[in-house]
């Protein structure tokens, strides 16, 4: 209800039909973030209504918001994109576009950009609160050669202890999560303000500050289940 919010408020802003990074799986939405790099990015949200109230065992929510929006020049970006982003249990090679994982499970992520590019990582779960993935304290923040793919956690890394794995909230039984991947043509960490619970809306407030045509970004949806 949310992020439906959001893309109301963004297409009010900028005038144009915006699409949403959807992914489904089922015939439900796994992950329907606003990442608004396609026509404008939301710098500032108030909630005025967030409400769910359930009826003949559905759910139903509303949400209300207030939006300071940015519209974005997506022309300048030419063809810069990142082509691939894909989540997948570690050690296997079948990545599906919208995978199903166990709680405990062990992924594995991979990313390509089609110029030269910094790669930066996160993790977003369902109501938009972020955790950094790449760079970190175990991986060097490099530049990626155009078409060369990024393995996170690579063998290597995983040998060495790094591993991610995913798992439900407490006391819930199912998840939607997503993975994150921004490509910038300049070296430059992002979220290093020291934000203790950084948001989305806290990436796309510092990326509206730099150039569109120096960043591009892919969200890839996945679901857990107990």
């Amino acid at each position: 209800a949310l992020n439906n919010a959001r893309r109301a408020a963004l297409e009010k802003a900028t005038g144009v039909e915006v699409r949403g990074s959807s992914v489904v799986y089922n015939f439900q939405l796994i992950n329907d973030l606003v990442l608004t790099a396609t026509k404008g990015v939301i710098v500032s949200e108030k909630i005025l209504e967030n409400i769910c109230k359930s009826k003949d065992e559905h759910l139903f929510c509303t949400a209300k918001i207030e939006a300071g929006v940015m519209p974005l020049h997506v022309e300048r970006r030419g063809d810069f994109a990142v082509t691939k982003a894909v989540v997948h249990r570690a050690g296997s090679d079948a990545a599906k576009l919208s995978p199903v994982f166990q709680s405990k499970d062990e992924i594995q992520i991979r990313a390509t950009a089609n110029q030269d590019a910094y790669l930066s990582i996160f993790s977003v779960d369902q109501y938009g609160n972020l955790a950094k993935l790449y760079p970190n304290e175990y991986c060097a923040y490099d530049m990626l050669p155009a078409g060369r793919e990024l393995v996170l956690p690579d063998a290597q890394q995983r040998q060495a202890g790094l591993k991610f794995k995913v798992s439900t909230p407490k006391g819930v039984k199912r998840a939607v999560e997503s993975v994150l991947v921004v490509a910038l043509k300049n070296k430059k960490q992002l979220l290093t303000g020291g934000a203790e619970n950084p948001t989305l809306m806290d990436l796309m407030q510092e990326l509206s500050n730099i150039d569109p045509s120096l960043w591009v970004e892919k969200t890839v949806g996945y679901e857990v289940r107990e």
